[in-house]
């Protein structure tokens, strides 16, 4: 069995919808998925329950049958870091609990694409950032990061950061979250090459809103714009 770690530079970079697209792919190739999204923050409630729409996009671009409550152990109304969600709704963070239902998903799968919340400094508990369960779980990285003006910085500090924990960093995404001309993208690939010295994956065009539940297009997408190699 394999697994990813996907994470971003920041929040808001589109790393849900890279991962249920690389999702997408693979199960189109005839592999058996499995995803975990351990933390979810703002989820809505509907009667007593919290729905971690996140997971549930990813439970669904991956064709998992699997129960959303272990693909998204931790789900929190509050808008907010994992940790201080977790701090003001009065839940308790166990990473133990994490780590066993990773176990049981990947037994169920070919190859499993857990994601994370925001970037590797986030925080989850009074103590713990999610960079501490990318080790736990003892997963590569892949990093999703905007293909815009001022993502070289994020991007390196992420490489950096993850390099010097002992994590093994597969390769880089750069993401286009907004339809707007940014002269940057056409150097910054090239940029982030030559400092990280970590394959750069692919880089995706802007995704329509429209177009972002569409399941057919967002395979086909990874597949032309993203080296799926790596996930082989």
């Amino acid at each position: 069995m394999d697994g990813f770690f996907i994470t971003g530079t920041d929040t808001g970079v589109g790393k849900t919808l890279i991962a249920g697209a690389i999702a997408r792919a693979l199960s189109l190739q005839g592999r058996r998925v499995g995803v975990m999204k351990p933390f979810e923050s703002g989820c809505r409630r509907n009667g007593d329950t919290l729905v971690p729409a996140d997971a549930l996009y990813l439970r669904n671009m991956a064709g998992s049958q699997d129960d959303l409550a272990l693909i998204c152990p931790y789900a929190f109304e509050r808008p907010l870091a994992p940790g201080v969600a977790a701090r003001l709704e009065h839940v308790s963070i166990s990473l133990e609990k994490v780590q066993e239902i990773y176990s049981q998903l990947s037994a169920q799968h070919d190859i499993m694409l857990v994601e994370g919340a925001g970037g590797l400094m986030v925080p989850i508990s009074e103590e713990q950032l999610i960079i501490d369960v990318v080790r736990l779980l003892q997963l590569p990285l892949i990093i999703v990061a905007r293909s815009a003006l001022g993502t070289i910085n994020h991007t390196l500090l992420t490489v950096r950061e993850a390099q010097r924990a002992g994590i093994r960093v597969c390769g880089i995404i750069l993401n286009k979250v907004s339809p707007e001309p940014d002269e940057a993208e056409a150097t910054n690939p090239e940029v982030i090459r030559k400092f990280s010295s970590v394959p750069l994956l692919g880089q995706v065009p802007y995704i329509p809103v429209d177009k972002r539940g569409d399941a057919d297009f967002l395979a086909s997408l990874a597949q032309s714009n993203i080296d799926l190699g790596c996930f082989a």
